[in-house]
């Protein structure tokens, strides 16, 4: 029954388990249970949601200028402006790409690309009932997982079939493997905003600094990541360069989705092991099979349950060894 919410499920318990010193604090202020759990759910809440709707708000107006000027053009028959009025790169490689596009294959291609969109934003639109659904049992959770936190893990604690040294050995791992994996994931998400920073204003992205930041936030927010902000911005450019016949703004969006790829996306997987392993004190390689392992069992979510699966199946192993050995 519960099994299409596991991860729902999941989910709300690591980020409550994440803002329960929150509501301590609050806690210790209001004297009330009740509205303490409901201003940390509510908080949640806003964090998820504002950098989402910036993001969205944000590349759809960019989105729409670019599609109208390209139709403007293409009715025009201008999308490739007079050599006389550029540079001869920029009128050969907007010539190029426009030629390219006339052809046959080309347009097959784009047409199997279009129907794949097509087909994927209907699944998404049907899915939406099941989205919210799952979105208000997170945050429903959420409230009581927050609020009834202490008593919960004292009765998990309690069912362990374990002697209570290595209860408490689990509950300790598990607190501390929880805060590295989120601890790495936020230095992660750090340095990819960083070197974010870097490429916007390297290939000639406005307001580099503030897309930046996004980029960190949108790192940390499960099912979003970066490539909802480097992505769009680099198919963007790369479409102005075209309209525009300039091979430098071309060249631009071309480089800024190369260096999304390449950098800002693979620093991911090389860093975010290692300072999650030296934390928690597990071997990177545990971490990254944890990680890879528990983004293709679990979604996104993986990244936290992942890791924490394997380190408490080491855990058992070790308390085993021990008993065996006494």
């Amino acid at each position: 029954m519960i099994l299409p919410l596991i991860t729902t499920i999941l989910t709300s318990a690591i980020v409550a388990y994440l803002f329960f010193p929150l509501y301590k604090w609050l806690l210790n202020k209001t004297k009330r249970k009740n509205l303490s759990a409901s201003i940390v759910t509510i908080f949640v809440i806003i964090i998820i949601a504002v950098p989402i709707v910036f993001i969205a708000n944000t590349l759809t107006r960019e989105i729409s200028s670019v599609y109208l000027s390209s139709r403007e053009r293409i009715q025009e028959g201008d999308i490739i402006t007079d050599e006389s009025a550029h540079d001869s790169l920029a009128f050969k490689i907007n010539k190029f790409l426009a030629d390219a596009i006339k052809r046959p294959e080309v347009l097959s291609y784009i047409d199997r690309i279009s129907n794949s969109l097509i087909t994927s934003l209907s699944t998404f639109v049907v899915t939406i009932p099941r989205r919210i659904i799952n979105a208000f049992v997170m945050f429903f959770l959420l409230f009581f997982f927050v609020r009834d936190g202490d008593q919960m893990i004292q009765k998990i604690q309690m069912f362990i079939p374990l002697k209570k040294k290595y209860q408490q050995k689990l509950v300790k791992k598990f607190g501390s493997v929880t805060y590295a994996i989120i601890y790495g994931h936020f230095l992660t998400a750090l340095v990819q905003g960083i070197i974010g920073i870097i490429g916007l204003y390297i290939f000639g992205i406005g307001s580099p600094l503030v897309w930046g930041i996004v980029m960190i936030i949108a790192a940390m927010i499960p099912f979003v990541g970066p490539p909802i902000v480097w992505f769009p911005l680099g198919i963007i450019k790369l479409a102005q360069g075209i309209i525009a016949g300039s091979s430098i703004v071309t060249l631009q969006g071309a480089g800024l989705l190369l260096y999304g790829f390449l950098v800002i996306s693979t620093i991911d997987n090389l860093i975010k092991p290692k300072i999650i392993g030296d934390r928690a004190k597990i071997h990177p390689v545990v971490i990254l099979l944890g990680i890879i392992g528990g983004i293709s069992t679990f979604g996104f979510i993986g990244i936290v349950i992942g890791p924490l699966i394997i380190s408490l199946l080491l855990t058992f192993a070790d308390i085993y060894k021990n008993e065996t050995q006494s």
